[in-house]
């Protein structure tokens, strides 16, 4: 007899299968149900003739553990039931006898516990019957991703990987890239576990320049013990040396200390300050403290910044005055452009005095 199941969901899905002999049927269910979990194997006998008690109700398994048919459990009227063969405790009868209902449940139910269920009834004077329930056993995915650490450069490597592990069947992994749909490709790997359960990661991969830096990618699984889509969040990660450096005041009127600004991954485990023209380093830390922001402070400051991969250097030039000199410079400088003027004027008119005598005795004569 084959049997369909379609599970979906991780919810526990039936069909209807019966045998007929006689005027006698049996139904069953074939039942699907999630890893650890608890299934419900459901069983009755109808139709039966007058007359017609049932004497036991026995059931068997040939599963994943064990290809061999075996009894495991029976019901005797009482009901007074027996264990055998290993399940133990984790079988309960849930129907009722003499109703003719010889419904179990499967308690935590494990992987290999797949496999067919027979249930059979045993009717005086008219014989046995059974029917045979298809136990299905999913396991959902456990899901990670887990990110590599590529130094930036030109040679195309694994970004970040994505874990859908011992999952029955197997996951459906997929990854939304948003605008790096084009410069990123995929890489998906199916290894089968000795449990029956397949193990899926799906790689990232692509070439790891620095403006792939904190991008953001997903990693959606789909399996169907699960209702909704799983989606993994992750922010690619690109190591590089420091690439720029630039010095910042704290305040642009206030101000108490100069800072390092650095772009690079991870950030300086060491900063370096230098002046110009002095021969031991400055100081050493990110930030620069300034206590007092006189002339004194004048000058040409490095701060040099480095990590695991490279270094690089920013610079900033210091020219502090303070009001009083900047007034008297001014003063003095009206006063030097006063006098300069003069001085001008002074020998435009005597370079030119024929001229203004010769102008002032013509104004004379003709007075005269």
């Amino acid at each position: 007899m084959l049997l369909s199941v379609t599970p979906l969901h991780g919810l526990i899905l039936f069909s209807s299968v019966f045998v007929q002999i006689a005027g006698v049927k049996v139904i069953g269910h074939d039942t699907a149900v999630v890893y650890g979990e608890n299934a419900t194997l459901l069983c009755q006998l109808t139709e039966t003739h007058q007359n017609a008690d049932v004497t036991r109700i026995i059931w068997k398994k040939k599963t994943q553990e064990n290809a061999e048919e075996k009894t495991f459990f029976s019901i005797r009227p009482g009901p007074k039931t027996e264990y055998s063969n290993g399940l133990g405790d984790r079988v309960q009868f849930i129907g009722n006898f003499t109703e003719k209902n010889g419904s179990i449940q499967l308690l935590r139910i494990g992987l290999l516990d797949d496999g067919i269920y027979t249930c059979i009834f045993n009717l005086f004077t008219v014989g046995t019957f059974e029917t045979d329930i298809n136990v299905t056993v999913f396991a959902r995915p456990s899901n990670n991703v887990r990110g590599e650490v590529p130094v930036a450069g030109f040679t195309e490597a694994t970004l970040v990987s994505c874990f859908a592990s011992n999952a029955k069947p197997a996951a459906e992994v997929i990854w939304r890239l948003g605008d790096l749909e084009n410069s990123l490709k995929t890489n998906t790997n199916y290894t089968m576990n000795s449990d029956g359960t397949v193990t899926v990661v799906s790689y990232l991969l692509g070439v790891p320049f620095k403006h792939l830096n904190k991008k953001n990618v997903q990693c959606v699984v789909k399996h169907n013990t699960v209702r909704d889509e799983l989606v993994l969040n992750y922010t690619i990660n690109i190591h590089y040396p420091p690439d720029s450096v630039v010095i910042i005041p704290d305040s642009p009127t206030n101000i108490k200390e100069f800072q390092c600004k650095v772009d690079s991954n991870p950030e300086p485990t060491n900063y370096n300050w230098t002046r110009v023209n002095k021969s031991d380093p400055f100081y050493e830390g990110k930030k620069l403290p300034v206590p007092n922001l006189t002339p004194d402070f004048n000058g040409l400051y490095i701060c040099h910044a480095s990590n695991q991969y490279g270094s690089s250097t920013g610079s900033l030039y210091v020219n502090v005055h303070n009001e009083t000199n900047a007034v008297c410079w001014s003063l003095f400088c009206v006063f030097i452009a006063a006098f300069l003027g003069a001085v001008f004027l002074f020998v435009f008119i005597w370079k030119h005095k024929p001229e203004w005598i010769q102008v002032l005795q013509s104004s004379n004569d003709e007075r005269d």
